[in-house]
């Protein structure tokens, strides 16, 4: 990355550039079965399977659009895409309705949003899983070929099994990993990744200044001691349950994740929601959010806590995955179909089925049944009769008027599922997912990928690894933060992320993934980047740096609601680059010269070339390389009669480059 962000630099420096003028590309997983199994399938076989696919009655113009070779060839008027001109498809052209002669569907558009997806998918190129190829596999999820006498000891520390797994795999493929990443480099990235901020100048110059062996396991340590690893623990986990959008849920989590609550109390506590509770105060956040939607609900649930997307066997059987049918879709659902929103509330009645029409037109009746294609048995449970639903209604609007919570259900099918997902032998789906979603996390890369796509189809990188780490989870009570510790203590964690010539897969875990910052951590690294090193004061008494720690991160998070969080396919866009181009905010809160702030210490110092390894340091973590230093004191000497804003241009420089932007 050093050589990147130099390039940058020197050209910032040379023409003074506006930030983000060349958009920056993070590499792109592939995640295109994500977007296609829930976006695009099920559209296409809502709306146009039964005229223009192999159970067409009559084949209509000849067109198929159950396959991608059909989609090529296209019927009576042409390919319906065109590879050369995805634009001008005449299938997008079809959907947009432009004239009464080119209607697809023909009974009405289809929403503006889902037109989108359309445009999205083909002009990324179309792709389209062959679900008659993937239904032709063996069903058996790779899971059952990992046998649990095969995996290393249950007792060994999880760093040393990642790294014994994940070497093995780089010597079968013949590749030589790269080098552990500097010392610099390294508390960077552990203390972004633990704490959601860069470290500050004075932390990084110890740590690279200390000699101890066991120096790593220490700064490991001190991070996950700190009240900000809970403050960024919560970040992330309210990111990946409800996108920053549950009410009241950041609370909840804060006060679960400070008391060492386990992930499978959390999750039940999510689940089941209950709001009479103190201790789960606010758990519903995540509920009340999709309780209109159960549709969304069901699939919310089995992504983020299940590490599955379900939602292509609604409208038909999983297309890559052979044993889940629609029943399994709607026997998910079916958990939720007794939920609805109570006012501030989420409730749950005693009542309540879910019926669904077949691929055969058939309307059947939905039962309990988890993931694992296992019916749950409840307690039998009559509709009631018109006086009992009048007397409900009556509650129901008493205890809304008062602002209170439904009466609980004598039976709770949200509980039941609680206890399905973390039943002994079932628990696989639970402690996968959030070992791969803290994975990703940490190494940019999942041992599955998509995250989403955590099904017996779709094996791991590696597989024995992932099966020994969600053993690991479950044997330790879903101990998250002992994943993560063990996670950032390997080797593979701590590797370079430099590479010459042309980067192996990312799945080997060669070579460290350069990963874009989250609007959190950039929001707080701008912060501290430009705090001035003197205020932080090490001498202060613990409680105090780390409050104004946090009062630092604080400052920072107005940035984070002005930026992207990064996805699969992330790229720094316009709205940021004018922001630090144009915004008088930079200037204003980023540059200015009170005593607090870094331009005024720069300004004090006399040396160019000191000066310039001042900057370099606070913003960047690290020392500057020969030719940066070079360019950054010649940038200064010519400027000698305009100090300031020549200090100014440099440190906004740093600040807007690549390497800066992204956790390397």
């Amino acid at each position: 990355m050093h050589g990147l962000s130099q390039q940058l630099l020197i050209s910032a420096l040379a023409a003074l550039l506006t930030a983000g003028s060349s958009a920056v590309m993070a590499a792109s997983p592939p995640g295109s079965v994500t977007f296609f199994e829930e976006k695009i399938r099920p559209a296409l076989a809502e709306h146009c399977y039964k005229c223009h696919s192999a159970k067409a009655v009559k084949l209509k113009g000849g067109l198929r659009l159950d396959h991608r070779e059909g989609l090529l060839k296209g019927g009576e008027s042409g390919p319906a895409i065109s590879s050369s001109k995805p634009e001008d498809s005449l299938l997008l052209k079809s959907l947009r309705h432009p004239d009464k002669d080119l209607l697809m569907p023909p009974d009405g558009k289809l929403p503006d949003e889902v037109i989108a997806n359309f445009e999205k998918w083909v002009k990324a190129g179309a792709p389209f899983p062959d679900a008659t190829a993937t239904a032709a596999k063996d069903a058996k999820p790779w899971w059952d070929a990992v046998a649990a006498k095969d995996l290393l000891p249950a007792d060994r520390p999880i760093h040393a099994v990642v790294d014994h797994y994940v070497a093995a795999k780089l010597t079968q493929s013949k590749v030589k990993p790269a080098p552990a990443a500097s010392d610099a480099n390294f508390i960077r990235r552990l203390t972004l990744d633990l704490a959601g901020r860069i470290p500050t100048t004075t932390e990084v110059r110890a740590y690279v200044a200390a000699t101890e062996p066991d120096k790593a396991v220490r700064l490991v340590e001190c991070l996950m001691a700190a009240p900000g690893f809970v403050r960024h623990q919560v970040t992330e986990f309210e990111w990946l349950l409800t996108e920053g959008q549950g009410s009241g849920f950041r609370d909840y989590l804060t006060r679960a994740i400070s008391e060492g609550r386990r992930w499978d109390r959390v999750f039940k506590e999510v689940i089941t929601g209950d709001a009479a509770a103190p201790e789960m105060k606010g758990a519903d956040g995540f509920l009340r959010s999709r309780a209109k939607d159960l549709d969304k609900l069901v699939t919310d649930v089995s992504v983020r806590f299940l590490g599955v997307n379900i939602s292509c066997a609604q409208c038909h059987d999983h297309p890559l995955v052979p044993a889940w049918k629609q029943d399994h879709y709607y026997g998910m659902k079916s958990f939720f179909s007794r939920t609805f929103e109570h006012g501030d509330f989420v409730a749950e009645r005693d009542y309540g089925t879910i019926s669904f029409k077949t691929t055969a037109g058939e309307t059947k009746q939905a039962r309990l049944m988890f993931l694992s294609g296992d019916a749950v048995e409840e307690p039998p449970a009559p509709e009631p009769n018109e006086a009992q639903k009048k007397e409900e209604k009556r509650l129901l609007e008493e205890t809304k008027k008062n602002k209170q919570p439904a009466p609980a259900p004598k039976f709770s099918r949200r509980a039941l599922l609680a206890e399905a997902s973390l039943k002994p032998g079932h628990e696989g789906f639970f402690a996968r997912a959030v070992v791969n979603q803290v994975w990703q996390r940490l190494f940019g890369h999942g041992l599955v990928m998509p995250v989403d796509q955590m099904h017996g189809q779709n094996p791991p990188s590696h597989p024995a690894l992932l099966q020994w780490l969600a053993r690991d989870l479950v044997q330790h009570d879903y101990d998250v933060r002992r994943l993560v510790r063990g996670l950032v203590q390997s080797a593979a964690y701590a590797r370079s992320s430099r590479w010459d010539g042309a980067r192996p897969e990312p799945g080997l875990f060669a070579v460290a993934q350069p990963r874009a910052l989250t609007p959190q951590q950039v929001g707080a690294s701008l912060q501290f980047a430009v705090t001035s090193p003197d205020a932080f004061k090490p001498d202060a008494k613990p409680e105090e740096r780390e409050k104004f720690i946090e009062q630092v991160e604080r400052a920072g998070q107005s940035w984070a609601s002005s930026l992207e969080r990064p996805g699969d396919d992330f790229q720094v866009g316009v709205d940021e680059a004018l922001l630090f181009s144009n915004s008088d905010r930079v200037q204003r809160e980023l540059l200015a010269l009170s005593n607090d702030r870094l331009l005024k210490g720069l300004l004090d110092l006399k040396d160019n070339r000191e000066l310039a390894t001042a900057a370099v340091w606070n913003v960047l973590s690290r020392p500057p390389e020969t030719r940066e230093l070079q360019v950054l004191a010649d940038y200064l000497d010519k400027r000698s009669d305009r100090p300031t804003e020549a200090v100014r241009q440099v440190v906004w420089s740093l600040l807007t480059s690549t390497e800066f932007r992204f956790n390397h």
